[in-house]
């Protein structure tokens, strides 16, 4: 942690130091820092400005061995800590150690390579950070002005719907009062037209009392008494005006079917019998959608059947065609071993009789007497064919002169020249 130095340079003890010296756990000042690097024993001092350190770490015993109170100079590879000299011959005697360099330039690498996995990852979380304050945000507010408006355009259109409600009800009143109202006007009219009658006759009886002259009386009075007679009738008073109250049921009603129309995507909202065939329709549907899947799911299955058969029947033609080659080549054995019976009768036949082209043959290609031939021709075919085959070589040996027979391994005298036991030449 950076700071202001406040320590006076540890050499010339006038100047504020500027530089710090790790192993020597002393300030210096600029001109000291060139009078210690001069010194040979000091040149490889860890030197850094101090006032990027923080002092209070530095200068703490952590940096020295808490055991013999010296410097550290060495890594112990089996503590994984550091010692100092006197611990390589005390405590950490006979373990294995390297200097402090070598161990911290490892650990340089491994934050290197952590700081280089860090920046990455910051970088991603700057990144992802970025995307939801500006993508996020951006989406978040704008959905949200959208439900506002599609909340105000909604309530609107109910507030225009219970509002023309409203003026239909009012509408309703009105025209109501109206109608009332012409109705005690028509009233108030006729009455005031009996009314006026009637002061004219009650006005011409009170004029005709008067009249002192009896005839003229007499005839007055019958005239009005007819007008009497005729007056209309006082009508009756009419009934108080009846205003119809606010059916709030059937208001609420209506304001409902409204809403259920938004929201309701239904066909025939008021036709039961197309509703119900919808009903069907859709329960028809989901039936056959399960009777498909029923059927998709046994063609799989017997397709998985047809294909197992198919590898069924693929191995059983390659053992079909294992067994026919095998066949075949039974059938040359066979026919070469017939072959050989055939030859082997033919060359027996002419072997015993001593005579024909093959008999010549085989004895122009023998050298021995007529009493060796003779031997030669009463052992068995095999035992001729191989007499006519080229010699094989005879296994002797040295300590009995007797040679041992290739062919059925007897042993038989040095001086034969065939195997007494099966015929073999030599």
């Amino acid at each position: 942690m950076a700071q202001t130095s406040a320590q006076k340079c540890y050499i010339c003890t006038e100047k504020n130091g500027v530089f710090y010296c790790y192993e020597c756990l002393h300030a210096l000042c600029a001109v000291c820092r060139e009078r210690h690097d001069k010194v040979p024993a000091l040149s490889g001092h860890t030197i850094v400005d101090i006032n990027v350190i923080d002092l209070s770490n530095v200068q703490s015993d952590k940096y020295r061995c808490n055991t013999h109170e010296k410097d550290f100079l060495y890594y112990c590879a089996k503590c994984s800590d550091l010692i100092c000299g006197k611990c390589v011959t005390s405590s950490h005697k006979g373990h294995s150690f390297s200097d402090i360099s070598e161990i911290v330039s490892e650990k340089r690498k491994a934050a290197q390579t952590a700081l280089q996995k860090l920046k990455s990852k910051i970088e991603a979380l700057s990144s992802v950070e970025d995307t939801v304050r500006g993508k996020h945000l951006e989406k978040l507010q704008f959905d949200g002005q959208v439900v506002i408006n599609d909340i105000e355009s909604t309530f609107e259109e109910l507030h225009t719907f219970t509002k023309s409600k409203k003026d239909i009800k009012k509408l309703e009143v009105e025209d109501n009062e109206r109608i009332e109202q012409q109705s005690i006007e028509l009233f108030l009219k006729n009455t005031g037209l009996i009314h006026d009658r009637y002061d004219k006759v009650f006005t011409a009886l009170q004029n005709i009392l008067c009249e002192k002259h009896d005839i003229t009386f007499y005839k007055f009075y019958n005239a009005i008494d007819k007008d009497v007679t005729f007056l209309d009738d006082i009508p009756k008073e009419p009934m108080l005006p009846c205003v119809p109250s606010l059916d709030k049921t059937t208001l609420y009603t209506e304001i409902l079917e409204y809403i259920q129309s938004k929201v309701d995507t239904r066909i025939c909202k008021n036709c039961i019998t197309q509703e119900k065939k919808l009903v069907d329709i859709v329960e028809e549907k989901k039936q056959l959608e399960r009777d498909v899947d029923d059927i998709t799911a046994k063609l799989n299955a017997e397709s998985n059947e047809v294909k197992r058969l198919s590898i069924s029947i693929e191995e059983m033609q390659t053992k079909y065609t294992m067994k026919q080659e095998e066949n075949n080549s039974l059938s040359k054995e066979m026919k070469l071993l017939k072959e050989r019976s055939i030859s082997d009768t033919h060359i027996s036949k002419s072997a015993v009789n001593g005579s024909g082209r093959s008999g010549r043959r085989r004895r122009s290609r023998y050298q021995g007497n007529d009493e060796d031939w003779t031997q030669v021709i009463s052992t068995p075919t095999s035992s001729i064919i191989r007499l006519l085959s080229p010699p094989r070589a005879i296994t002797t040996t040295s300590q009995h002169d007797n040679f041992i027979c290739t062919e059925c391994h007897s042993s038989n005298p040095s001086s034969a020249k065939f195997c007494k036991y099966c015929g073999s030449a030599v």
